[in-house]
Order: structure tokens, then sequence, then C-alpha cells
């Protein structure tokens, strides 16, 4: 006795295959902890307390640097949540957390196009960047305020797609449960930061590094 299985027009032929477009996230992760943290200003505190001067101590090379990453970033979170949303779009639920993911993910990435891009201009108008005589010191300390933190909490959102993910992988069962409980801390540290001292940069730590080892749980896992 035989059976033919048919498939309609359209219908989902991917079942079974790993969800390799989870990867994009972990690819954003990594540029992320390159952009905020190995291409950082090697700047002291004491350095900072000095006001408008501490642009002499600056290396363009690093924000040069922080600015390619940030921005493939930027573009690798963007295919993540592309990805994000056509595999929700598959799954047998409505839930809203599952329709945040996507949308938080993109508005993460638009702040954060601001951010590295305070990064370039920053590389460029630095001692030795392509437009140096540009501005005056007292104008390059304005950037390097806005640089301070920009990157940082910027990554908001995604500690938002976190606590979603969260939901999905304990409530719906959609993601395995260790990118789940990696989730809750991520979305707990900024949310509790927030509440206690209105610090708003912990989400730039804790958002990329979330993001590298969820994306490759995710991509494991067979759809």
């Amino acid at each position: 006795m035989t059976s033919t299985i048919t498939t309609e027009p359209g219908a989902d032929t991917r079942l079974g295959q790993r969800a390799t477009w989870a990867l994009w996230g972990s690819a954003a992760g990594v540029c992320g902890v390159i952009a905020n943290f190995l291409a950082a200003p090697d700047v002291t505190q004491a350095q900072r307390a000095t006001g408008a001067s501490v642009i002499e101590e600056l290396t363009r090379g690093r924000y040069h640097v922080a600015a390619i990453a940030g921005f493939a970033a930027v573009a690798c979170l963007l295919f993540f949540a592309a990805g994000f949303h056509r595999w929700s779009q598959r799954q047998a639920s409505d839930s809203l957390p599952l329709r945040v993911v996507p949308l938080a993910l993109v508005a993460s990435a638009g702040a954060l196009l601001f951010a590295y891009g305070v990064k370039g201009q920053l590389s460029v108008y630095l001692t030795g960047g392509m437009n140096d005589t540009s501005y005056p010191q007292a104008d390059l300390y304005t950037y390097f305020l806005i640089d301070d933190l920009a990157g940082y909490f910027s990554w908001w959102s995604v500690a938002v797609a976190a606590a979603c993910i969260a939901w999905l992988s304990f409530r719906e069962r959609l993601v395995v449960r260790w990118v789940g409980a990696l989730g809750v801390v991520t979305a707990l540290v900024p949310v509790g930061l927030l509440l206690a001292f209105g610090f708003t940069g912990i989400s730039g730590v804790v958002a990329p590094l979330f993001l590298i080892p969820a994306g490759i749980g995710m991509a494991l896992r067979r759809e």
C-alpha cells in the first residue's frame, strides 16, 4: 500500500530544516560586542573628567572600527528580523510576543543607525580623519557625550525581543528552554537598573551577548 503526499502551491516545504536564518542574530551580537567593547574609546575616568580636552586623548581608529562593526550589526539585525518574521508566519500561533520580536529588532536597528553613525562622525572629525579640521574640540565633545551611551541604550528593543523570546520558550514551546532562560536574564537586568537608577546603558551589554548563543540555539533546532 502506497500513499502520496501532495503539496499545495505556496505551502511550507521547509519542515525539518535548520533555521539557519537565526545565525544572523548571532552575527549581530558579535558585531555589537566589537562595536561596544573591543572598539571602545581607550580613555580613563580621569581623562573624561577633564571636559572637552579629553578629545585630544581619543583614537579615531577605534571609532572607525566601531562604525564598521556597528553598521554591520544593523544589517544583521534586519536580516534576523526578516527571518524571524518569516518563521513566525509558519507557526500555529497568533500570540503578540511572536509578532513583537521582529518589530523590536527593527526598532533597535533604527536607533543603532544613529548611535553608530555618531561613531562614524567622530572617526571623520578626530585628528587623522578625512575632515579633521571641521570642528573645534568643544563641538566634538558633544559628539563624545552622545556616543558615551547611545551605542548601548539603542539595544533596548533587543532586550524587549529577548523577553518575548522567553515567553515563546516557556509558554508556547516554540524556542528551546535554555534560550528562553537567557532571554529572561537579558530582559530583567535592563528593566531592574532602569527602575532602580534610571540607567539605560546596560541593554547594550546584555543584548548583544544574548544574541550570540540565542541565534545558535534557534538555528540548531529543526523547524
